[in-house]
């Protein structure tokens, strides 16, 4: 049986806006997603930068010209494999990936998706420890739903993003956006 290890965000001040999300159920959801990517960007190295790779823009490209979501995840896992660019990162594009599928636009669906994805793996690994009565969220289940509103919300956001990225300088200006959006979200 394998373990897993959980390496939480850093208990900084950058960080501490967004663990006040998960103690008060008076934070907003908006809020804390506001907070997620403002602190993800205000790290020593910003999320966007490994978003912004060649290899993110190489699967987002992948499943834009792929048939279907076997061929996408068959050529991805050569892209990864011939250029040694494996992350987290890259991991929550390639799991994106099927869910790209179940849309007539995949590749909008697919930046819907790994964005969604990169956003519950951050509330996932730390929410987790504010679980119980005094916390926003009193149970696991209730917990659950919240990372799931979370993962909703962020998709509507990126789904209302209208730029399609053909090349890599495209592909900047999205993230960019995306980015600007999450952190200034309103309901």
């Amino acid at each position: 049986m394998g373990t897993s290890i959980s390496h939480p965000s850093p208990n900084n001040n950058n960080w501490r806006p967004v663990k006040i999300g998960y103690k008060n159920k008076k934070i907003p959801l908006e809020r804390v997603i506001k907070e997620i990517w403002r602190a993800s960007e205000n790290q020593d190295k910003p999320l966007s930068k490994e978003i912004n790779s060649d290899i993110i823009f190489k699967c987002h490209q992948l499943v834009s010209k792929s048939p279907n979501a076997r061929e996408a995840l068959k050529s991805f896992r050569q892209e990864l494999i011939l250029s040694k660019q494996n992350s987290i990162v890259a991991e929550f594009a390639r799991r994106a990936i099927p869910a790209a599928y179940l849309s007539k636009d995949a590749s909008k669906q697919w930046r819907s998706a790994f964005f969604s994805e990169l956003t519950g793996y951050i509330v996932s690994r730390d929410a987790s420890g504010y679980v119980g009565k005094e916390y926003r969220n009193k149970t696991v289940t209730e917990l659950n739903m919240f990372k799931n509103e979370i993962r909703i919300e962020t998709s509507r956001i990126i789904d209302s993003i209208k730029i399609e990225p053909k090349n890599i300088n495209d592909w900047k200006s999205f993230v960019n956006t995306a980015i600007t959006n999450t952190k200034s979200y309103r309901k």
